[in-house]
Formats: C-alpha cells, structure tokens, sequence
C-alpha cells in the first residue's frame, strides 16, 4: 500500500471513530445487570480518624471527633491496661468488640487486648486507647497532659506532650472532620494531602 493510500486510510479510521465516541453512552452500550458497586457495610467495625490542628498536629480520634489517649503506666509489650475501677469510669477504655478501621493509622500497628472483665479494649502500636469522660465534643481535649501520665495519641502511636508528635506532618492546619453518626457524611479514602503516610 502507498504510503498517501495508507494516510488516506488512517484519517477515515480516525473519523469514523470520532463519530463512533460522539455519544455519552460507553462502548457497548449501557450495561445492565452484571457486577453493581454497593456501598460498604461498616456495620461490624469500629472507625476511628485522624485530626489536625495547629497545637497538636495529627492524632486519632473515635467516630464522634473525641481524641483517643494513651496512659503512661500502661505496657505496651505486652499490651496491658493498668486502668479499672474508677480510673476506668474517668478514662474510659476504647472499645474493639468489633474490627477496628481506621482511616489515617496504619492497621497493622492497631491490635486488640482483653481486659480483666473480658472486654476488649483497642491498642495502637501496643498501647492501650481511651477516651476522657470530660471531652464531649469533637475538639475538646480536657484530658490532655493529666497529671503528666495521659496523652494524645498520634497516628504512629506515639504520645502527643507538647508540641507535635514524632512523624507528625505539619503541612495542614485544617482539622479533618470525622463523620458524626446519623449526618449521612462518609469517611474519606485517604488521608488528606499532608496527612501521615498510613
């Protein structure tokens, strides 16, 4: 074939083609049936998020905005509580009696120990979480520093004391919404840009 025949060839291919893509409808038509994305059941897990602010940089938090803790005399390795009674009613142990899913940390530092009254109590990088009784909104943070032993935890595990937590980035100052229960607001994907690389 001569090479103006060829290009001659070529032009009416990619014409036709043009043609061909003019519509919205995909190649083949509009599929009907066959596979169908539902959205996810979470139903059987337990979400936490990550946060920012300026002060504390990213820490994790339970699906109602409250910062997660994590308590000096604890162990970490291996995991174990050392707050019941009335410790426990103040600081209340983050429960796992689900699987835990957490946007922004990464899933194989987060575990799951038993407490001494047989419930289970999640761990992020072998450290037991709480929450504070007095924090009652996403943002309150009352239990930060108490009595020098209770502390933010960040994404990594680490515990927030002053400023930023070790690996914590300081590129945003936006704090990141948590969903609230009911308000129909699903979690992100993936942390936002500037977030920690879990």
């Amino acid at each position: 074939m001569r090479r103006g025949q060829a290009i001659t060839a070529l032009a009416a291919l990619a014409v036709s083609l043009t043609a061909c893509g003019s519509t919205n409808e995909p190649p083949g038509g509009v599929a009907t049936g066959g596979l169908q994305a539902n959205p996810a059941d979470l139903s059987n897990t337990n979400n936490y998020f990550i946060a920012n602010t300026d002060q504390m940089g990213w820490f994790v938090t339970d699906a109602d905005g409250l910062p997660l803790y994590r308590y000096d005399k604890d162990v970490q390795k291996p995991s174990k509580s050392n707050c019941e009674g009335e410790c426990a009613k103040a600081w209340k142990p983050v429960l796992a009696d689900k699987a835990p899913m957490a946007t922004g940390v990464d899933p194989i530092s987060m575990g799951v120990l038993t407490r001494p009254d047989g419930t289970k109590q999640l761990t992020i990088a072998g450290w037991p979480q709480y929450t504070f009784a007095e924090d009652k909104v996403a943002g309150d943070m009352k239990g930060q520093g108490k009595g020098g032993v209770w502390w933010v935890t960040a994404p990594n595990g680490a515990k927030i004391t002053g400023g930023k937590a070790q690996n914590n980035s300081k590129s945003s100052s936006t704090p990141s919404t948590s969903p609230r229960p009911g308000n129909g607001q699903t979690p992100p994907s993936a942390p936002t840009s500037g977030a920690p690389g879990y």
